[in-house]
């Protein structure tokens, strides 16, 4: 498997007095591929995605990003690499669309430079790369939830990153959105992109995903391939609660069961 980004023993936790959040962590995501990331709340997903980016440092164990380590690239040659999309953003101002997604070329911009024709349309190629080049113009605060999060993800894809990080990227989404959103994660990969999400959602993850990774109190439960992680021992030992897994005309589906009441 050629990887693209490597965790190695990581452990990590937010104050010397707090509990650990990750604890001896390793993790090889491949290259050009999505990989999902799977968990409870409050299992380290979010914190993984951080220490990948380089937001969070850990007190143990190292980061390394296309065959360098992270503590050999600055930040703005990182922010050329890996590019996240977190799951809650707000956007202070009342930009136009693509005046928002025109910030993703930031990291190749001098203090007080500013964009120029290059920068326009690698901005105008990413609006229809997610299919919402008749936004441009449009206020981001006069548009909805589903195209709100693809307007982020269109500002990440101007980065021009190698590497993509979502946060949860199809949460409070219905159905259309979600499968505008994981469908432009397929094509994104298709094109070379290594991608990685976090998700509380299975079948979402099987929808977009050719990697799979399950969390378990700050560690990897297990990892692989659809067949290998997606069982409905994992996912009922994981989530603790009654998970089975379907397979109806060669798709695999996952299907929550009725807890046993008591009482």
């Amino acid at each position: 498997m050629d990887k693209m980004l490597s965790l190695d023993s990581v452990y990590f936790s937010y104050g010397e007095e707090d509990p650990v959040v990750l604890a001896d962590l390793s993790l090889d995501i491949p290259a050009g591929k999505v990989t999902a990331i799977l968990g409870p709340n409050g299992t380290g997903k979010t914190t993984m995605l951080h220490i990948m980016l380089g937001l969070l440092k850990p007190f143990q164990g190292g980061v390394t990003v296309a065959g360098k380590s992270h503590k050999d690239y600055s930040k703005r040659e990182l922010s050329q690499l890996i590019g996240l999309v977190p799951q809650f953003e707000s956007i202070p101002f009342n930009f136009s669309v693509i005046e928002y997604v025109l910030l993703g070329r930031s990291p190749y911009l001098n203090p007080f430079q500013l964009p120029g024709n290059l920068d326009l349309e690698i901005t105008e190629k990413a609006l229809k790369e997610a299919g919402i080049s008749h936004l441009a113009e449009k206020p981001v605060t006069e548009i909805s939830g589903g195209e709100r999060q693809l307007v982020h993800i269109s500002r990440v894809l101007t980065q021009q990153t190698k590497i993509l990080l979502l946060d949860e990227p199809t949460a409070h989404l219905d159905l259309e959105n979600q499968n505008r959103i994981l469908s432009l994660l397929r094509r994104m990969a298709a094109q070379g992109v290594t991608t990685v999400i976090t998700t509380h959602d299975p079948n979402a993850a099987i929808f977009a995903a050719d990697h799979f990774v399950l969390m378990d109190q700050g560690d990897i439960a297990v990892e692989g391939e659809l067949e290998k992680v997606i069982t409905t021992e994992n996912l009922s030992m994981i989530y603790r609660t009654p998970i089975r897994v379907e397979k109806t005309n060669g798709y695999t589906m996952v299907v929550m069961d009725k807890m046993e009441e008591h009482g």
